[in-house]
């Protein structure tokens, strides 16, 4: 069933973060077919090396099917936006200027100096390059991520001592869930697709547990979808309560669809963090 938003989205916003997501799909299927997992002890590394497994493990990513999938990328974006066909026809000019071995390494570092720079010679918005070198990883990191899904999702894990750190590829989760069966939090990182447990009542940004700081803010008639905010630091994190539906939702398109609650939770002074 489709669903009712409480608010009205901007036109085909939806639609274009689904298009995408089909894309990235259909791409990871592909790349499974030349890419057999790597078999490791998820759980072990973790606790030793406490850093992302992305920075322990060589995952080697092919710069050639890197680069074709980018040009692949940037004319699905030609189609679902037109509007900025022009700076998607510089990208596409400059691909060899380029540097398809360092761009994924910056996203994950979030060095944004690099990405100002390179957008800068360029002469193309720096948010549209970061979003091309990202999507266009994204396939890749959901392909190495996919074999650890379950180890790292499991009850007894408790290895990861960041809730706010993707334990896999390290990139900054906004959205989370409360399972079903017994109302856990699930933290969910939309880049890899990795879910991992944290604490409940519990502040993913400053580490505040008391439960007279810790509150959560709906919208009338949708009040799966929340805002758990912290009194402590002004953070919020958007949650989905699959308790209230009875089943789970598309995390990465549930993310997209509640932009509503990102403006909520700022109309009331709370923040992301997403520059600390």
């Amino acid at each position: 069933m489709k669903r009712q938003f409480p608010v009205t989205l901007p036109e085909g916003y939806v639609d274009f973060f689904k298009n995408l997501e089909n894309w990235q799909n259909e791409q990871q299927i592909k790349l499974k077919k030349n890419a057999p997992p790597t078999v490791i002890d998820v759980l072990k590394i973790l606790a030793s090396s406490n850093k992302p497994l992305i920075d322990s493990v060589d995952f080697a990513l092919d710069v050639n099917l890197y680069k074709d999938l980018y040009q692949e990328l940037l004319l699905l974006l030609k189609k679902l936006r037109p509007e900025v066909a022009g700076s998607l026809d510089i990208l596409q000019a400059n691909l060899d200027i380029l540097d398809f071995n360092l761009l994924p390494v910056k996203l994950l570092e979030e060095d944004h100096q690099y990405f100002s720079d390179v957008s800068a010679e360029l002469d193309v918005p720096n948010e549209l390059l970061i979003f091309t070198v990202d999507h266009a990883l994204r396939p890749f990191l959901r392909l190495w991520a996919e074999p650890y899904y379950s180890r790292i999702a499991e009850d007894d894990f408790r290895s990861w001592n960041f809730a706010l750190i993707c334990p896999f590829c390290g990139s900054k989760p906004h959205f989370s869930r409360l399972r079903a069966a017994d109302g856990h939090r699930f933290m969910f990182c939309d880049r890899c697709f990795t879910e991992w447990e944290t604490r409940n009542i519990y502040c993913v940004h400053c580490g505040n547990d008391d439960p007279a700081k810790i509150q959560f803010l709906t919208v009338e008639d949708d009040t799966a979808y929340q805002i758990y905010t912290c009194d402590e630091c002004k953070g919020y994190l958007k949650t989905f309560d699959e308790r209230q539906k009875g089943d789970k939702t598309d995390m990465f398109i549930a993310n997209m669809e509640t932009i509503y609650l990102d403006m909520l939770a700022q109309e009331h002074g709370y923040v992301s963090h997403d520059n600390d």
